[in-house]
């Protein structure tokens, strides 16, 4: 596992650079790998963000909120259309709302 690494080169780079002593002063630290992601979040070989974002994985070309294998299976988050990020994930499930209210007739 390569976070302790990243860790000790982060912290001297720090040290180096801004803020010398740094090690000196941590209490406490925490930090994140993909093996975290895959292991305890579940997340598909680790990864913290969906689909890469390539033009074919993008936007339009995304998951659709709308399952096409499973009936009634509405599909929310950064890894559907229209896409990542907070903006994207709220308009996710704006549209999934639309869509669930239009079709149950709700107003």
């Amino acid at each position: 596992m390569k976070g302790p690494e990243y860790r000790d080169r982060i912290v001297k780079y720090l040290e180096e650079r801004y803020m010398p002593d740094l090690s000196k002063h941590i209490v406490s630290e925490h930090y994140v790998t993909p093996t975290y992601f895959r292991d305890t979040l579940n997340s598909h070989l680790g990864n913290a963000f969906g689909v890469e974002p390539i033009l074919t994985q993008s936007a339009w070309f995304r998951p659709h909120n709308l399952s096409e294998d499973i009936s009634n299976l509405y599909i929310v988050g950064a890894g559907t259309h229209p896409g990542a990020g907070l903006p994207g994930v709220m308009s996710s499930g704006k549209i999934v709302a639309e869509m669930i209210s239009s079709y149950s007739g709700a107003k």
